[in-house]
């Protein structure tokens, strides 16, 4: 070994050490609750960036990182798809320390009942609910449905002919249906929608009978007085037990002679196993923000109540609106393929396919373009599992090291005087990348 590749390989050991001294460092105190926190709390959220529940964690996040009784910031990670069970999926598999957490809204619930997911509220810990969106029906300002009592009679003498915007197993499918049960007979004819954007395009374009919507977006979309009927909407009934502050003059259901009291709240869970000093402190963070005046005046603009519980209070209140909506569970989907396993097995077919191709395209192949074609393959699979690996939950560290070690090697073609540098590489690499990543930009890793 030259002096320059021996003082590389030097350097890279020092490195290396000091890089583990980190990681063995945050290691042991991330799993010290009394010192908690003393790293960034990943809060996950189970929808795209923008949303209601990114919005609403945003203002919790903003509250945190301005106070300075908390030395942690809260890091928000949007992991969209499959009803919010991605998300969810991502949190129920992390380690119980209470740095990666999560907030969801009454969909937690829902997807289960419906089948979307396979775990509800019960195979996490419950850290608190804080804030609740109230709800309200919204039909186009023209519509002959002016009142709760025109829509479910109609409901009933005609079953089916209400187009009512709302994704089968979503929050307001649930809501809707328990809206049905109010007035025995009537039925809606459910027509999936998408997003809050979609189901207000739709309702004006006529497409739509009637939807669901938080206030804050009601008052968001209704458009200046003054605008035609036809391009303008509006709310016929509250869901929730009291009239809004922000539309005080939208009668509730209860009003109009239909008992129904649903909001959508937001709830903050924690991986089952995290220590009661972790949820304590958790709490506390929660607890406080929502107090903070500026989260109030923010919560108020989108008609959002700052409203807490927490414990056994919590635990029953999951309990009851669970039991309140189980009767309308959706009969979950059989037979569905496992997509990621489908996935893998179509990039590595379509490999194989192409190497064959060239096979017969070109005749014999050399003993170099042959170890070339297997060290592209191989490259590719390993990519493939370690891609695969980091969607279902593996840790950053654990599955970057050996992906960029087999990957080194296989360009080495095993050469075994090269087996000390590229494990230099892969632990240099990924050390120090999920260093970069978490303690200079605050960036969260799997």
């Amino acid at each position: 070994m030259n002096t320059s590749r021996r003082v590389f390989s030097i350097a890279s050991a020092l490195l290396i050490c000091a890089l583990l001294g980190w990681k063995l460092a945050n290691w042991r105190s991330g799993g010290d609750a009394s010192q908690f926190p003393n790293q960034p709390i990943q809060v996950v959220v189970p929808y795209a960036a923008g949303g209601g529940t990114d919005t609403f964690v945003r203002i919790i996040e903003k509250s945190v990182s301005l106070n300075d009784d908390f030395t942690q910031p809260i890091v928000v990670l949007n992991q969209p798809g499959g009803g919010s069970t991605i998300g969810g999926r991502y949190v129920l598999g992390s380690r119980p320390d209470g740095y990666r957490i999560l907030c969801n809204n009454d969909a937690l619930i829902t997807a289960q009942l419906s089948g979307i997911a396979s775990f509800g509220h019960e195979e996490l810990t419950p850290i608190a609910q804080l804030g609740t969106m109230s709800l309200v029906l919204i039909v186009r300002e023209d519509s002959p449905y002016q009142d709760l009592v025109a829509l479910l009679e109609q409901a009933k003498t005609d079953p089916n002919s209400i187009r009512f915007g709302a994704d089968v197993g979503s929050p307001a499918y649930f809501y809707a249906r328990e809206l049905e049960e109010t007035n025995p007979g009537s039925v809606f004819n459910y027509i999936s929608t998408g997003g809050g954007q979609k189901r207000y395009t739709q309702i004006l374009g006529g497409h739509l009978d009637v939807g669901i919507f938080s206030v804050g977006e009601y008052v968001g979309y209704r458009s200046p007085e003054g605008t035609p009927p036809s391009q303008n909407i509006t709310a016929i009934a509250i869901l929730t037990g009291e009239r809004n502050p922000s539309i005080p003059e939208v009668r509730t259901a209860t009003e109009q002679g239909f008992p129904i009291d649903n909001g959508n709240s937001y709830y903050w869970f924690a991986p089952k196993g995290t220590p009661p000093e972790t949820l304590g402190k958790l709490r506390e963070i929660l607890d406080t923000s929502r107090r903070d005046p500026t989260v109030v005046a923010e919560l108020k603009k989108l008609s959002i109540t700052p409203d807490y519980r927490e414990g056994e209070e919590l635990d029953q209140y999951l309990m009851n609106k669970k039991r309140s909506l189980e009767k309308f569970a959706v009969s979950p989907p059989t037979g569905l393929p496992n997509f990621p396993v489908w996935v893998i097995g179509i990039v590595m077919g379509l490999v194989v396919i192409v190497s064959l191709k060239n096979k017969q395209a070109r005749g014999q192949k050399t003993t170099t373009s042959s170890g070339d074609r297997r060290l592209a393959i191989g490259a590719i699979a390993i990519l493939v599992v370690y891609v695969a690996s980091l969607q279902i939950g593996a840790s950053y560290l654990y599955a970057t090291v050996p992906a960029i070690f087999l990957i080194g090697m296989a360009i080495a073609r095993g050469a075994k005087e090269k087996l000390l540098p590229v494990a230099q590489l892969a632990l240099l690499f990924s050390l120090g990348s999920e260093f970069i990543f978490t303690e200079i930009f605050s960036v969260p890793l799997p």
